[in-house]
């Protein structure tokens, strides 16, 4: 009886560990391997354009097929790069909870001198990188039927970015159609046509979802034939540089081209029955997880939590208690803002449910009963830091995260 309980405690601890991969940080250190070629082209001044991405990959990982992540930086397509603070932290992440990931280069740069509008160097400019990442997925593709060293499961491709890179994974995937691309007026013969002429031909450039934090599409009509792509929309409801709605990109305050936000996306896809999230940063304005202030990590804390419980689902088959569906529809709870100064606001939580407020020490500050599903709590005398909020039902906690009280 000792040695099959032994055995049991063994297999327990061993599914309880697998099951936290890709969920929570499993890794201590992250492989990088920098500056892979993965194609070529040539930039807005017609010069040749050699890309480049990193990969991170999780250190003393065995499991022989891992899920790989493409992400693209920011930079309003006229500055960024893949080696960025806000890449490397988001990148790092996932790597440490075993996904593999990689960060491309792309194309950035408009012609204001070239004769066009904006609104034209503007749609040139996100097609170019829309073409890049095809062809960086592609070319990890090619690598597993080229032996797979990097261990890559090509059953779980997922894409993403931030900003203007968010803008790049959502056109890659989603504008797909010549019929698409007319209206815009882009010649599809000169600059690569629907494939793109980066590298790599011949292999799929299709994810099986997408990650767009502070992104948009150019036209939410574009999601209608790509509806078996998941997709988790992460934006501030306040931003204003890429639309959270639907509404103009300014450069320099004046407005360049029309942008169908996050909110719109995901609005547009739930009609369409798409398998769709959106995270809204209550009161906050564009990409808020970038920056090394205590509110920045706070919310890239927020980040992280919620694209790993997001990705979660795919890659391990199983659904995160705070994720699960709810009449058809994700159930979410939302707390906010995060940080927060006089008070904390608490949606969707469950009527009878157990909330608890800790601070770093482990000293339980408040424990109660959820009395409403959206009620507001008075912190304005307790001290400033970072607080943990967990809200649990029969046991299980359904929401966790930490806030940082400013």
């Amino acid at each position: 009886m000792k040695k099959l309980s032994l055995l049991f405690l063994v297999c327990l601890a061993t599914f309880t560990c697998y099951s936290q991969r890709f969920l929570t940080p499993q890794f201590e250190a992250v492989t990088e391997v920098l500056d892979v070629q993965y194609g070529f082209n040539y930039n807005y001044k017609g010069d040749s354009t050699q890309l480049y991405l990193d990969l991170y990959m999780p250190l003393g990982d065995t499991m022989a097929k891992r899920p790989v992540i493409i992400l693209a930086h920011g930079g309003s397509f006229i500055q960024g790069n893949k080696r960025s603070t806000d890449m490397i932290a988001i990148c790092t992440a996932l790597a440490k909870r075993g996904y593999v990931v990689a960060s491309i280069q792309y194309r950035i740069g408009i012609n204001i001198a070239g004769g066009n509008t904006l609104e034209k160097e503007f749609q040139q400019a996100a097609w170019r990188g829309a073409q890049d990442g095809r062809a960086a997925i592609r070319f990890l593709r090619k690598h597993i039927a080229n032996g797979n060293l990097w261990q890559l499961d090509s059953d779980h491709f997922y894409s993403g970015g931030v900003s203007a890179g968010g803008i790049v994974a959502l056109q890659a995937e989603c504008l797909d159609l010549v019929s698409e691309l007319s209206p815009l007026g882009l010649d599809t013969n000169t600059i690569g046509g629907i494939e793109g002429n980066s590298g790599n031909p011949g292999f799929s450039w299709r994810v099986n979802g997408i990650v767009n934090l502070c992104g948009a599409l150019g036209n939410v009509n574009w999601l209608a034939n790509n509806t078996n792509i998941s997709i988790c929309n992460m934006h501030g409801d306040l931003d204003k540089t890429v639309p959270y709605k639907s509404d103009y990109y300014k450069f320099f305050n004046s407005p360049v081209v029309f942008l169908q936000g996050s909110f719109s996306v995901d609005s547009a896809a739930k009609v369409k029955g798409m398998n769709t999230r959106l995270y809204t940063f209550n009161g906050a304005d564009h990409v808020p997880f970038v920056g090394a202030s205590s509110s920045n990590i706070a919310y890239m804390d927020t980040v992280m939590n919620y694209v790993s419980a997001y990705l979660y689902r795919f890659v391990s088959g199983i659904i995160p208690i705070g994720l699960k569906e709810k009449s058809g529809n994700a159930f979410e709870v939302k707390v906010y803002p995060n940080p927060a100064k006089d008070f904390i606001s608490i949606s969707n939580a469950r009527i009878g449910s157990n909330l608890k407020l800790t601070n770093l020490t482990g000293q339980e500050i408040l424990n109660s009963k959820v009395n409403h599903a959206d009620t507001k709590l008075t912190i304005g005398d307790l001290p400033s830091g970072i607080y943990f909020i967990s809200i649990a039902e029969d046991n299980t906690i359904y929401y966790q995260n930490k806030i940082v009280l400013e």
